[in-house]
């Protein structure tokens, strides 16, 4: 039996404004994500002195997009999300990626 490279695969979840998911799916696809996946979700923020003092929008139509991607491919997208998509400022996104052992595509 031959044996199985380690090649650093990660489960990579997105989640992001509903009305953007198709061009989330796409940027997947062209970071060579497998298995991707789009569940959608409602936001459980409500109007309250706490959203308010975090600087939380309430925006409740969410989607959870989650795949496999190799590691190199990851920090790419990651990157791409963060600079690109401007991940790093508030009420934009969450995106995170973690290591998956035993599995190879």
């Amino acid at each position: 039996m031959s044996e199985v490279q380690n090649n650093s695969l990660q489960y990579f979840v997105v989640i992001a404004e509903q009305k953007k998911k198709d061009k989330f799916i796409s940027l997947l696809s062209d970071h060579s994500a497998h298995c991707i996946e789009t569940v959608y979700a409602h936001g459980s923020v409500g109007k309250s002195a706490l959203a308010s003092a975090f600087g939380f929008e309430i925006e409740q139509h969410k989607v959870l997009i989650t795949c496999l991607i190799k590691k190199d491919n990851a920090q790419a997208l990651l990157n791409t999300l963060y600079e690109d998509y401007n991940f790093k400022k508030p009420n934009t996104g969450i995106a995170y990626s973690i290591a998956v052992e035993g599995l190879a595509l």
